[in-house]
């Protein structure tokens, strides 16, 4: 059964990616995403093979050339394809999608 759990979250979390984009995911989430070891995730940043970005010693994957490459062009959320959404709207969209409240979504954005 651990199986079905894990294409039960890999599945979630393309959904997510690709309802409610966010710019960057940690490695842990792109080994997931991929079906593929924490190991061979970090290879794969340490060889170049997926775009990322750096702050200080942190790391995370870029979201849009990975959806891209695997064949998935993200898709505008729900409450931003309103012409004038608020920050209310889109944080709660943030926040709903990620199952955290809009101060998780400030604190992650805040970094």
């Amino acid at each position: 059964m651990p199986e079905l759990t894990r294409t039960v979250q890999r599945a979630a979390l393309l959904n997510a990616l690709r309802t409610y984009p966010v710019p960057t995911i940690s490695v842990p989430d792109y080994a997931l995403l991929l079906d593929i070891g924490l190991a061979k995730a970090y290879a794969n940043v340490r060889d170049g093979k997926v775009q990322v970005w750096r702050d200080g010693r942190s790391v995370a994957v870029v979201v849009a050339p990975l959806l891209e490459a695997l064949g998935y062009p993200p898709t505008p959320p729900g409450p931003l394809s309103e012409a004038h959404a608020s920050e209310s709207s889109i944080l709660g969209a943030y926040a709903s999608a990620l199952g955290s409240t809009t101060d998780d979504v400030l604190a992650v954005a805040s970094r």
